[in-house]
């Protein structure tokens, strides 16, 4: 069984809709379609295998903190993938749980926040073909790239 992270930087206007009808969100991650207005699915777009980035983080946590309550030990890796429960979209469940927003202010102290706590600051490995951010590493570069251009974050777990 996979458990994927998706995420998806997009416009104020966008987050405005996506909270006034939360159906929004299976259109930006799952309909082969056309894309919402302001949305650019080769660019704007994260994915990571949630189990290992849940199994990297209880990791270090364990080896830092002597815990493995990693969204304790690590509270923005936390907000950044939607673990902490408050920014969830009432409305819209994405398959391990409800989807969540955060505003582009929220998401700019994510990034910092990220920044501070070490996470994802390597060299991004964007995928050359899609453009697309993926893989753990492109975690903390995803959110300092939406912050960089005033982006709201929609995300989940399927």
């Amino acid at each position: 069984m996979s458990m994927w992270l998706n995420l998806a930087k997009i416009d104020v206007e966008l987050l405005e809709s996506v909270q006034a009808d939360p159906d929004l969100i299976g259109e930006i991650f799952f309909d082969d379609g056309q894309a919402p207005v302001g949305f650019q699915p080769e660019t704007d777009m994260f994915g990571d295998d949630y189990r290992t980035l849940s199994a990297i983080a209880e990791g270090r946590a364990k080896a830092e903190h002597e815990s493995a309550q990693w969204q304790e030990c690590y509270p923005w890796l936390a907000a950044a993938t939607g673990e902490t429960g408050e920014n969830d979209v009432e409305g819209y469940e994405f398959g391990y749980g409800p989807a969540f927003v955060l505003d582009p202010g929220q998401v700019t102290a994510v990034a910092q926040g990220l920044m501070g706590e070490g996470w994802g600051f390597g060299a991004a490995r964007r995928d050359a073909a899609e453009g697309a951010h993926e893989g753990f590493e492109d975690l903390g570069p995803f959110y300092a790239a939406a912050a960089r251009e005033g982006k709201a974050i929609v995300g989940g777990v399927s």
